[in-house]
């Protein structure tokens, strides 16, 4: 009786992730969505103003991530995977390349608030410049990427770290701000 149990449960995972899946592609398009994805459930998606947003074959989206798209563009490679309470949010360009690793509630945001005289911040509008972020990256729990940054391929950031500038391929960086600690050596 468990295992028949189990595995109805199992078919009604299946089928909602199926329909969460269709329900997306009808309200994004096919062009966002093509191919096989993973997509859990309480996900948060939205393209407005002309945004552009594709996630690419094999990926995947944990539950309750939020993935917000208003005037740009945000791209994420095959295979990669989104974790569980991440917010990625895309007003200029966003890249996420092949295989990355994207913890549990990392934040990565293309833009700041404008402030300062005569206007509220509020009502100053917005900052922003592109984020690139390599093939194989994996940034650790609740990480922070800050708009402008480069990270290279084979990168591993540690969890907490707040990635305020570009770290170069091949590397492990940690802390507030991440600092480069060591070098990962290239397989051939």
């Amino acid at each position: 009786m468990r295992r028949l149990i189990a595995q109805i449960e199992k078919g009604l995972r299946l089928l909602g992730e199926s329909f969460r899946l269709a329900h997306l592609r009808l309200r994004l398009g096919v062009k966002a969505l093509p191919g096989a994805q993973s997509i859990g459930s309480g996900v948060r998606m939205s393209v407005t103003d002309g945004g552009t947003l594709r996630i690419g074959q094999g990926s995947a989206v944990e539950a309750v991530a939020t993935v917000k798209v208003k005037f740009g563009t945000l791209e994420i490679g095959p295979r990669s995977f989104i974790g569980q309470g991440s917010v990625i949010v895309a007003r200029n360009s966003i890249r996420i390349g092949c295989d990355a690793l994207i913890g549990e509630y990392v934040t990565i945001r293309d833009q700041d608030h404008a402030f300062g005289e005569p206007l509220p911040t509020a009502l100053n509008g917005y900052v922003t410049e592109a984020i690139q972020i390599g093939d194989n990256v994996w940034l650790g729990a609740k990480v922070t990427v800050l708009k402008g940054v480069t990270i290279g391929n084979n990168v591993v950031i540690g969890a907490n770290s707040v990635v305020t500038s570009d770290i170069p391929a091949n590397s492990i960086a940690v802390g507030i701000p991440a600092r480069v600690i060591r070098t990962i050596r290239e397989t051939p």
